[in-house]
């Protein structure tokens, strides 16, 4: 398992958590890797898994990337930090990841 703490911009207009939730109901069904399971919670088209996120006080967006097949939790990591940096990029200022 990895968890993401994703700290945004100070100058950024909305929440993270927002942001990506826009982003994943106008990406929908429109051939995205990620879909929704529930609130905050998304599973990979390909990578069996799941990412579990929501919102930390400071507007800090923290995920937990959970892999169904050990050792494979990378590639959840990796589509994940993809899809934050193309639709989200501008909005963030750091990301952190621990390795638990």
């Amino acid at each position: 398992m990895k968890i993401l703490q994703v700290v945004p911009r100070p100058d950024t207009p909305s929440k993270l958590k927002s942001l990506l939730k826009k982003q994943e109901i106008k990406l929908r069904g429109k051939g995205t890797t990620f879909s929704r399971q529930k609130e905050g919670r998304w599973k990979h088209k390909t990578y069996p898994g799941w990412i579990n996120w929501d919102e930390a006080p400071g507007g800090i967006l923290v995920a937990e990337i959970q892999s169904k097949v050990e050792g494979t939790d990378w590639q959840l990591l990796q589509a994940f930090v993809g899809y934050l940096q193309r639709h989200l990029g501008k909005h963030i200022e750091s990301i952190t990841i621990y390795f638990r």
